[in-house]
């Protein structure tokens, strides 16, 4: 980027931020002010470190940004409590930083939200209306992303390219927020979920011994590393039931009534309470006819 790129960028982003933002040389002279700056008398051209009282710069992290090129900051008493000072490299111009400070020159606020305070609901809104067909491919889409995404990652960490490895990282884990906000568009899961997630934590208990049945084939058919994994794998099928265990303990209002009907997915080991079973497994997308009704 040119300076007149980078300047005019500074100015897009910062000009109306509620504190005094510059870009400052490492010689401290500055470049480049935003409104809040150019108010308190700031100006490109003079020194910042000629502005107040000397002992108010023995913090400065401008040579240490400018000279690791990774963002510094400190804390210190503001006018209104407790303050941070930043200064952020800008790579196309390593001698440059941006330097700005919060809670210097205005007094945030604090939200109290009250833990009952819920946000408006997405649940269902495309259920129903002929946007669902488009929102379900577009979870599963999504969801292929996920797997695309970390397989890339894992052949790229093979390859030493770990750079582009946490690339595929992020956009896998992109992916599945997208996946999963178009499978609440759609309804896919209840939203009174505890019960669901209830018959989920059957599903990851049961996961440990079919992975470990699984990577005793893997492993007698001569490929021990991934098998090594895939036992890791096993047990921590086997922690995820646990966590939500400890979750439906804290959180879910009531417990199975032994009265209702449990059938069980052959395949993952899902329990689904209900009079009848699901028409597909939602853990793992098999059909009706591999559940079976539970004893109790």
């Amino acid at each position: 980027m040119s300076n007149e790129e980078i300047l005019k960028a500074f100015h897009l982003m910062w000009d109306n931020f509620p504190e005094a933002v510059m870009i400052t040389q490492k010689s401290r002279e500055i470049v480049a002010v935003n409104k809040k700056a150019a108010e308190f008398g700031l100006k490109a051209g003079i020194k910042c470190s000629t502005i107040g009282k000397p002992e108010n710069h023995k913090g400065c992290q401008c040579n240490a940004a400018c000279d690791t090129g990774e963002a510094q900051f400190v804390t210190y008493e503001g006018k209104f409590g407790k303050a941070y000072g930043y200064w952020i490299p800008i790579p196309e111009k390593p001698e440059w930083i941006i330097h700005f400070g919060v809670g210097h020159a205005f007094e945030y606020k604090k939200i109290n939200r009250s833990p009952s305070e819920k946000s408006e609901s997405i649940h269902g809104l495309t259920k129903g209306t002929e946007l669902e067909p488009m929102m379900a491919a577009m979870a599963q889409g999504e969801a292929g992303g996920v797997m695309m995404y970390y397989a890339l990652a894992r052949l790229a960490k093979e390859q030493g390219l770990n750079d582009a490895a946490k690339t595929f990282i992020e956009s896998a884990n992109q992916e599945a927020v997208h996946a999963g906000f178009y499978a609440t568009l759609n309804g896919k899961y209840p939203k009174d979920f505890w019960q669901f997630v209830a018959g989920v934590a059957k599903a990851e208990y049961s996961g440990k011994t079919k992975i470990k049945e699984l990577a005793d084939k893997v492993r007698a058919a001569g490929f021990d590393k991934a098998a090594d994994e895939m036992e890791i794998f096993a047990e921590q099928e086997w922690h995820h039931g646990v966590v939500i265990d400890e979750l439906l303990k804290k959180y879910a209002p009531k417990k199975i009534e032994s009265a209702q009907k449990i059938f069980v997915c052959s395949i993952c080991g899902y329990e689904h309470v209900g009079d009848a079973p699901p028409e597909v497994c939602p853990v793992c997308g098999q059909p009706a006819s591999v559940f079976k009704e539970k004893v109790q």
